[in-house]
């Protein structure tokens, strides 16, 4: 270990204890986690730039940005949250609000910041062409430099957090390239009659076919107005129906009214769910490298700097022991699953679940939502699952025992360790007890 946080050697060979790969905010977090365990980290990013160009909407919740110390003006809290289906609307009003807006490359910026504070360098402008191996163990990479010139990176461990294109994970056959995914296509405008406090979640065939369409506040002002599709659930353009998004929801019309866009952004999240393996001799899979992003509803960036920082954390601990195989790495692996795992699998079985309605099945699943209470419709959205809050949602909604949403009730219990099925007796016994 050279403690120093630089690389050391030639020209042409530097070498660090822990190379990341992406600078987005699993891999900056990653940088911060490795480095303040006594690392030399060095941070690969393709762009030019740290948070440009932006390829999120931003959506968070606040608690998480306050337990990670992101300042309070890189975030916009949210009071109102509306879901729009063809015939039907839920609303939800949060006098203390829970979810936010980020301001993505301010955030971003942010953990670069603490990054290079921490001991970490970063290194824009600097994309990876591949990994180097040494007897089938990943012992740094190949990489192009601001001036285009090709050298050699050396590392004990090197962490992948590039993001959708899985620059190493995929070249080293821990998975293929994500064959199913979210693309959203999405204007940044200024919106001057919009309500800044309003949130917008749009389902059905009147934004997208097997879409769904969003429109988040991020200040006073201004709001993202984007619209996503699954692919290859549909072969549709989300460019297209983003364009014509006012027409298809006129209703919202009065809101947009003397708005323009100053921005414009496109983006892939995966929606396969978990990759089935983190870790190889050398090699750490954080964020949405290693699939972990909720499918739910397509968030990623709380989950990418959760990821990264348990992958910074144990890529240290790895070169204090002198110690970077597959074995070592694996608490990585097994600590994320322990935090993570469970509520990933069940987003992944609802996503797989909502594709696939129709308009008519969308505005049943809103008037679900109009029973439930705010705290409820925050933690389903949230995706902190528990059979309690599945029992509570049972409750509000009886009916869902007698169709085939039960199934997934019962698998949904499964994977948080309840085994039994969920009876009426004890759907009806839970609501008396709330009463």
């Amino acid at each position: 270990m050279t403690g120093s946080g630089q690389a050391s050697g030639t020209d042409d060979v530097r070498t660090v204890d822990v190379l990341i790969v992406g600078g987005g905010p699993a891999g900056l977090s990653a940088a911060e986690a490795a480095a303040s365990g006594g690392a030399s980290v060095a941070v690969l990013e393709r762009q030019k730039e740290i948070g440009y160009p932006v390829h999120t909407s931003g959506g968070s919740w606040v608690a998480d940005m306050k337990a990670f110390g992101i300042p309070s003006d890189l975030y916009h809290p949210i009071k109102h949250v509306r879901f729009l289906s063809p015939n039907r609307e839920a609303r939800f009003e949060y006098s203390e609000p829970v979810c936010c807006v980020l301001d993505v490359r301010g955030v971003y910026q942010h953990l670069a910041g603490r990054a290079v504070r921490a001991g970490a360098t970063l290194h824009p402008n600097s994309p990876v062409e591949g990994p180097m191996l040494e007897d089938g163990r990943v012992v740094g990479v190949v990489a192009k430099d601001h001036r285009n010139r090709v050298g050699q990176w050396r590392a004990s461990v090197v962490v992948d957090a590039s993001g959708f294109s899985s620059t190493i994970v995929t070249k080293m056959g821990l998975r293929q390239g994500f064959k199913r995914y979210g693309y959203g296509a999405e204007y940044d405008l200024v919106a001057p009659n919009y309500n800044p406090d309003t949130l917008y979640l749009i389902m059905g065939s009147q934004v997208a076919p097997a879409g769904y369409a969003w429109a988040f506040p991020r200040s006073k002002g201004r709001v993202r107005l984007g619209v996503g599709v699954i692919r290859p659930d549909v072969d549709e353009d989300a460019r297209e129906y983003l364009d014509t998004f006012v027409q298809r929801l006129p209703s919202l019309a009065p809101d947009f009214a003397g708005s323009s866009p100053v921005e414009y952004h496109t983006g892939l999240f995966p929606s396969e769910g978990v990759v089935e393996r983190f870790v190889s001799d050398g090699l750490i899979a954080t964020g949405d490298s290693a699939g972990h992003g909720s499918t739910l509803v397509g968030e990623g960036i709380r989950f990418a700097i959760y990821s990264g920082q348990m992958a910074g954390a144990v890529a240290a601990e790895a070169v204090r022991a002198g110690d970077s195989s597959a074995q070592f790495l694996g608490r990585y692996d097994r600590q994320w699953r322990g935090r993570f795992g469970r509520e990933m699998d069940i987003s992944y079985i609802v996503n797989q679940r909502i594709a696939r309605w129709s308009d008519a099945r969308w505005d049943e699943g809103v008037e679900i939502l109009r029973r439930l209470s705010p705290a409820q419709a925050a933690e389903l959205l949230r995706g902190d699952y528990s059979v309690g809050l599945f029992l509570g949602v049972l409750r509000k909604n009886p009916g869902l025992l007698r169709t085939g949403s039960r199934k997934f009730f019962d698998v949904a219990m499964q994977r948080l360790g309840r085994q039994a099925p969920v009876t009426e007796a004890e759907v009806v016994s839970v609501g008396q007890q709330e009463a």
